[in-house]
């Protein structure tokens, strides 16, 4: 069996105060990004393994995929056959696209499928969701509001139903999530950003931001740059994703890519169409 597990982007995200967990309650979107994705292979094996190739993902006990096998293995009692998991990592660590937590939630699909373990879905949104914070949206089949620590979700409800051109830049700059929430600074009381984002997509530049940008573009000011570049090339929006250092901007149209000039030395660049609710 084979799974694509996609990144994410989030349009918007609003920081609005620090809980006596120690996490913050957050307003964000969910969006999969379906050009932009890992892939997870299972197969039976005589013992368990995981192989992992691609872009390094560090220490195998600290890997998603892991740990969710770990839960998994868990929940069947062991008694599940032993399985081969190969991940091919193409999603950058520390992008803030979320290709750990799409990870995680593709292998306790798949191997729920493969190994006839019989979980059901409010079963695995348990385990994804203690996982980590968004493992639970990749999931879904559609895009979300996030609320809580991002596991609380509800349907993005369609209002443009368009296609835009979406590209993602990724500097040589991973930002781990504990770095981005340092020095962040929550402020609730503001419009819902499940509002904002029902407001026409010519005005998302003037009402929607992620609050990430506010600490991060100061301590990294190639962000900052690559922001700018994808609205010198046209951009109607572009944003920092999530908490980590990909920025994406969506266009009307697809953009000559030679407009998006004087980019930092070393940067990924990923593009393609992507629906927008």
């Amino acid at each position: 069996m084979i799974v694509f597990p996609p990144a994410k982007i989030n349009i918007g995200l609003q920081i609005l105060r620090k809980r006596d967990d120690g996490y913050h309650d957050l307003e964000l979107s969910f969006l999969k990004v379906p050009f932009l994705h890992d892939v997870l292979e299972i197969s039976h094996a005589e013992n368990d393994e995981f192989l992992c190739e691609g872009i390094p993902v560090g220490r195998k006990e600290d890997n998603l995929v892991c740990k969710a096998w770990d839960a998994m293995r868990g929940s069947s009692g062991n008694k599940s056959a032993a399985i081969r998991l190969h991940l091919l990592k193409n999603i950058p660590t520390g992008s803030g696209l979320g290709g750990g937590s799409s990870d995680a939630a593709y292998t306790l699909k798949a191997i729920n499928a493969f190994s006839h373990i019989g979980l059901t879905d409010k079963d695995l949104t348990r385990i994804a969701t203690q996982l980590g914070s968004d493992c639970a949206f990749f999931l879904q089949e559609h895009a979300c509001i996030g609320y809580g620590r991002g596991e609380e979700l509800e349907v993005w409800q369609p209002c443009h139903r368009k296609n835009l051109y979406l590209v993602i830049i990724v500097p040589n700059v991973p930002i781990s999530t504990a770095d981005a929430y340092r020095g962040c600074l929550p402020m609730d009381g503001r419009p819902h950003l499940a509002s904002l984002l029902q407001e026409d997509i010519s005005l998302w530049k003037e009402l929607i931001e992620n609050d990430f940008e506010k600490t991060l573009f100061p301590r990294f000011p190639i962000l900052n740059q690559i922001k700018k570049s994808l609205y010198n090339a046209g951009a109607v929006y572009a944003s920092l994703s999530g908490s980590g250092s990909a920025l994406f901007g969506l266009f009307i149209h697809e953009p000559e890519i030679n407009l998006l000039k004087n980019l930092p030395e070393g940067c990924l660049i990923k593009e393609g169409y992507i629906a927008i609710p």
